[in-house]
């Protein structure tokens, strides 16, 4: 089994939850270290520039479940997976995995909370 941090669409209420149906919810979460969270033609993306930690939930996923996750991120050509530090909102640390945007950053809003939550969906 793997964690998997979801940020945007893939959160409890956002359009694409359902991918996520297979997997286990272990809570919200945010981001040990500080990145920045931007929206690209109304997609939610995660970049490495140090501007605000990230909120969202951890999942617990199966190894074909990420497969599949890796799929919809367009892992590694448009988005690369890799292994961070999150902290449970019971203060637990975790590594899991995150998609980072690794394309040029073209009309990009950055989103100041680090949070998905209350933009569009």
């Amino acid at each position: 089994m793997h964690y998997l941090f979801a940020h945007g669409t893939l959160r409890q209420g956002c359009v694409n939850n359902g991918l996520m149906a297979g997997g286990a919810l272990l809570g919200a979460a945010e981001t040990s270290e500080e990145y920045a969270l931007c929206l690209i033609d109304e997609k939610p993306v995660v970049t490495k520039r140090p501007l605000s930690t990230i909120k969202g939930e951890v999942y617990s996923v199966s190894d074909e479940m990420l497969i599949v996750l890796d799929r919809f991120n367009t892992h590694p050509r448009v988005n690369k997976r890799e292994l961070v530090s999150v902290k449970l909102a019971d203060g637990t640390g975790v590594e899991a995995w995150l998609y980072f945007y690794i394309q040029p950053m073209r009309n990009s809003v950055f989103i100041e909370t680090g949070d998905y939550a209350g933009q569009k969906r």
